[in-house]
């Protein structure tokens, strides 16, 4: 009979561990998805924040009042992602350190250049191109360099802006430490204006 007990004691250890370790994983993998979705909200949210301000650009004009520029203001841009959370971090993205290395981004060339706000590989990618379908960027809506001057843009401009973000995750396992988690906004460029 004694024997019989401990064979039930050893078999409810080894069934506990088990499902524990199930347990576990799902319990980790749920706070996972949950702190990912909510950073994706806060990207999104800069995103938006950036678009909405890229939309009206600045429109520039000469004594007589004629319009000599329109452009973005892709640094100002850069600066409303940044503080759509506040000027301070809190919450689950910290958007004044996109790329994740302890510093803050202003001024990190690899994060953000205003001289190459297309950058494939920053953190922040702004790109206003033009055409219809803002989703298809070839033939004719295809740019290679952010316009300066939008003069002739006409009404099919848009702005797009991205926003990644490096993703640590909270409980590593088989997906590794962290993921990048990219946000795209698209917004019709606003600004009424003859040119």
């Amino acid at each position: 009979m004694a024997q019989r007990r401990r064979k039930t004691v050893g078999q409810a250890l080894v069934e506990f561990a088990l499902s524990a370790t199930v347990i576990f994983f799902l319990l980790a993998a749920a706070v996972d998805l949950g702190l990912i979705f909510f950073t994706l909200q806060a990207l999104r949210a800069a995103a938006q924040e950036g678009a909405a301000y890229g939309s009206y650009p600045l429109v520039v004009t000469d004594n007589n009042g004629q319009v000599t520029e329109v452009r973005l203001n892709y640094q100002e841009i850069f600066n409303r992602i940044r503080t759509a959370g506040g000027t301070r971090p809190s919450g689950v993205a910290n958007l004044l350190d996109l790329n994740g290395d302890g510093i803050d981004d202003a001024g990190q060339s690899a994060v953000f250049s205003a001289s190459n706000p297309t950058n494939p590989n920053g953190f922040v990618i702004i790109e206003n191109p033009k055409g219809p379908n803002p989703a298809s960027l070839s033939g004719s809506c295809a740019t290679s360099t952010p316009r300066v001057d939008m003069r002739n843009a006409g009404q099919n401009c848009w702005i797009r802006v991205t926003v990644r973000y490096r993703y640590q995750f909270f409980f590593p396992f088989a997906l590794g430490r962290e993921i990048i988690l990219p946000v795209t906004y698209t917004m019709p460029i606003r600004s009424q204006f003859v040119g």
